[in-house]
């Protein structure tokens, strides 16, 4: 191996079947899966996982002109060092009758030829993030943290943004917004104390209120989008990044996989028949594939670790109770946070409140307020009201994201002082005035979720929202008093479910290579639980717990994560198995320290000029990553 070089800093660019090893569900066979996992699906919370990528517009957006579209992929120059292409793949891979996707794919190219390692596959998940806008944002950070020696490889999956057919359910972006202005993908639900029967009766209305608008935007997307969505699936998605990894590096080499989030899920199923070469960021989409193709396995990196099991059997109104089990950790680890850095670094540390006790109960009491009476905000981009389900929301988004801690604060602040205007401008949806603009695929998350789930034909809608309250009440007052019932979901009124389906066995104990998982202390999505489960599940992996806040390892730098990431994918060599790993970023930097001085850094510890600089690597990697994890959870737009 060469010695690594990182001193220089990363650009983020702006550039213009094998059924022998896995158990599958076929349409029409799915009734053998038990009866209580029907009404269990009915209410994938499609919010949970962060998979709401819906985001504000990305700056780093790929360039609009054609992309040749062939059998196979014909690369042609689309930015500084980068490369686009199109793939057809056969839109059923048991049925090829039925025609064709059309992926759209791109490639940030090596620039250190003679050690080339091969390709590198990288996806945003979501499920809905757009892969080739994550290829123009990460890809030049993700090519320096491993030495160049990687072509940094994305597609954007079924049924988004640039791929064939898309998940298509509104005429023009325009309706799209008007659809979800002030809904509860807007605004939230006001929900003070569910165990108060009053109080929950008025939330249960809410929740009533929003299914039926779900009910709506279901079936327009059934109705426009048709046979397409039973062909966005994980298990679906795995196979065509098998047939890619045929196509750009060839049929015999290994797989390298590091996924996110839901990324995970499509890493956790892979069969013993191709050879994928790199797989590297994939939100849950791991555990699919190391379970479908376990002979392809090379190194693959599992980050932010979404249960497999309960994604593939379980509804997802009832991953609440399991999923968030540490976001008031999260939550907790921002007051304490604010209250150390001081009046100066965060804008709700005051004289009056200058303990995190204190700040707790200033935030709490602002947000009770705003349940009796919503504040009216005349001065915002868009006037209209502020009410305590936007602060809840804007504080369940922002605990995936620590970087983003400090102007938490300030929104905050205001609103407690009366200028409720920040946090309004952060959480409304704005409006396309364009109405001939074609809807961006923001449903895509809803779509891959439902139909990954369990079959709903026979559940009665109106038990199944009865169904979603009573659990979401649970979660109240078991695990999160501050984010439970933040989502509801829509699966109960999608009434097709993925050609195949795979529902495990998620335990393949015969890898080509064994697996890294890694998973946050107060990761308020992903439970370090799940983590610690899946590396039991597979005796092939080893367990890096990061002790930090916010939604996988990249959202805190930690140079002990980078160095144990860099060791694998470099030179194959694997950390011991469950070392805990320290933060060195400081979540209330100083607002006017000069960019060299590299206020973000922990004061308290020395670093090396190594090490300092892996810790902006990664913390430019974090950044460039921090749109698609939560930074926005309604589906305006996608990046």
């Amino acid at each position: 191996m060469e010695k690594s070089d990182l001193s220089k800093g990363p650009m983020i660019c702006e550039p213009m079947d094998r059924r022998d090893t896995a158990q599958y569900v076929q349409h029409g066979q799915r009734r053998a899966v038990a009866g209580k996992l029907w009404l269990a699906a009915s209410t994938l919370v499609a919010g949970w996982h962060l998979h709401r990528f819906a985001c504000k517009p990305s700056m780093h957006m790929p360039p609009q002109s054609p992309i040749p579209h062939t059998d196979n992929i014909e690369w042609s120059s689309c930015g500084d060092n980068y490369e686009c292409g199109r793939l057809l793949v056969p839109l059923d891979y048991h049925n090829e009758s039925l025609g064709h996707a059309d992926l759209a794919v791109g490639r940030y190219l090596a620039k250190n030829k003679t050690s080339r390692l091969g390709s590198l596959f990288i996806n945003p998940g979501g499920p809905g993030g757009s892969g080739m806008s994550f290829l123009y944002r990460a890809g030049p950070a993700l090519a320096t943290l491993l030495d160049d020696r990687y072509d940094i490889v994305s597609w954007d999956p079924r049924g988004i943004n640039g791929t064939t057919p898309g998940v298509d359910c509104f005429a023009s972006q325009t309706d799209q917004d008007i659809a979800f202005s002030h809904t509860y993908q807007d605004v939230g639900f006001e929900a003070r104390n569910l165990s108060d029967p009053v109080d929950r009766a008025v939330y249960a209305q809410q929740v009533r209120k929003a299914d039926a608008e779900n009910a709506v935007i279901a079936q327009l997307c059934l109705n426009r989008t048709g046979e397409g969505l039973r062909h966005v699936g994980t298990a679906t998605v795995v196979r065509d990044l098998e047939l890619l990894s045929r196509v750009i590096e060839g049929p015999e080499k290994l797989v390298n996989f590091w996924g996110f989030s839901y990324g995970t899920v499509v890493g956790e199923v892979v069969s013993p028949r191709s050879g994928l070469d790199n797989i590297f960021l994939t939100l849950s989409s791991e555990r699919y594939f190391v379970n479908m193709f376990p002979e392809r396995v090379g190194n693959v990196t599992i980050d932010g670790v979404v249960d497999p099991i309960l994604w593939a059997t379980t509804g997802a109104y009832e991953w609440g109770k399991w999923d968030l089990v540490d976001t008031e950790r999260a939550y907790t680890n921002f007051l304490d946070a604010c209250a150390e850095a001081g009046p100066e670094r965060c804008a709700l540390n005051t004289n009056e409140r200058s303990t995190a006790p204190a700040i707790r109960k200033a935030v709490e009491k602002f947000i009770d307020d705003l349940y009796e009476r919503p504040l009216p905000v005349p001065h915002g981009e868009q006037p209209y009201i502020l009410t305590s389900g936007m602060v809840r929301n804007l504080l369940f988004i922002n605990m995936y994201r620590p970087r983003g801690w400090p102007a938490l604060a300030e929104q905050i602040a205001a609103g407690i002082n009366g200028d409720g205007a920040p946090i309004t401008n952060a959480v409304l949806n704005t409006i396309e005035r364009n109405s001939t603009k074609k809807a961006q695929t923001a449903m895509a998350i809803e779509a891959v979720t439902c139909v990954d789930g369990p079959e709903l034909y026979d559940v009665d809608p109106h038990k199944a929202v009865e169904a979603i309250i009573e659990e979401n009440v649970q979660t109240y007052g078991q695990v999160s008093t501050h984010f439970a019932g933040v989502e509801v979901s829509m699966c109960h009124h999608w009434k097709t479910r993925e050609a195949e389906r795979f529902v495990g066995p998620f335990n393949h104990t015969t890898l080509a290579n064994d697996i890294l998982v890694i998973g946050n202390t107060a990761d308020p999505i992903t439970p370090v639980v799940n983590a610690r489960t899946v590396n039991r599940l597979l005796p092939q992996s080893r367990l890096i717990v990061q002790d930090g806040s916010g939604h996988c390892s990249l959202a805190m730098a930690s140079t002990c994560t980078a160095k144990a990431i860099r060791g694998y994918f470099l030179d194959g060599v694997l950390p011991p198995n469950g070392i805990v790993c320290d933060t060195i970023e400081r979540l209330f930097p100083e607002k006017s320290a000069p960019a060299e001085a590299k206020a973000w850094l922990n004061s308290e510890a020395s670093f090396s000029e190594a090490d300092t600089r892996l810790a902006e690597v990664v913390r430019d990697l974090g950044m460039a990553m921090e749109p698609f994890v939560g930074l926005h959870k309604k589906p305006k737009s996608l990046l």
